[in-house]
């Protein structure tokens, strides 16, 4: 975690992982002041676009205020390698929406950063939280996908028709990552969450 941008202090450049074929995921925390959000989210929009042109991007998403009792914006970036997360996080691009953003916001900026199946497995919620053990990730995990898999093929297939069977399997394999990613997983990390960010007493 840091405030502000000094990249000489960030974590994640003074210790690299020793795991760098990723994907690597940074998650970002940011409190917007009063009267500024419109300004914020132009300045989003732009970093975003900026973020995307890097190679190694793998997406970007935004989970914006629900209440005024936790008024930060969580802002996610994914990329593919260490190396290609390293060369946005240091890039005079970025270095640039950074000092941008700084009249627009207050309070601590927040960073995380996760890798592989950690991803599936950050609760908002929970800001700074460890990620739960890999039996436990790679179980739950298990559990999400045998469904997926038993009843989504049939079903598209039988859909989709006559298109070439290696079609099939990327359009399959396209709507299992967006149901995996943005409804199954985030509904089973809650349901599990007993479970899997349970401490030791």
């Amino acid at each position: 975690m840091f405030s502000g941008y000094m990249e000489h202090t960030d974590p994640l450049i003074a210790n690299p992982p020793e795991k760098t074929s990723g994907p690597f995921t940074t998650v970002v925390r940011r409190t917007v002041k009063s009267g500024k959000k419109e300004e914020f989210e132009e300045w989003l929009k732009g970093i975003m676009r900026d973020a995307m042109s890097f190679d190694g991007h793998l997406g970007t998403g935004i989970i914006r205020p629900s209440s005024n009792t936790r008024p930060e914006y969580i802002i996610v970036f994914r990329f593919d390698t260490y190396d290609h997360l390293l060369a946005w996080e240091t890039s005079e691009i970025r270095r640039s929406w950074v000092q941008r953003v700084l009249p627009l916001i207050t309070g601590e900026t927040s960073v995380q950063r996760i890798t592989g199946l950690e991803y599936w497995f950050t609760v908002p919620e929970q800001p700074g939280s460890s990620p739960p053990p890999r039996h436990k990730m790679a179980f739950v995990t298990w559990l999400a996908l045998t469904p997926l898999v038993m009843l989504l093929p049939p079903l598209i297939v039988h859909l989709l028709g006559p298109v070439p069977w290696w079609g099939q399997i990327m359009v399959v394999a396209a709507i299992m990552v967006l149901l995996m990613t943005y409804v199954v997983m985030p509904l089973m990390t809650r349901l599990f969450s007993f479970w899997l960010y349970r401490r030791k007493d």
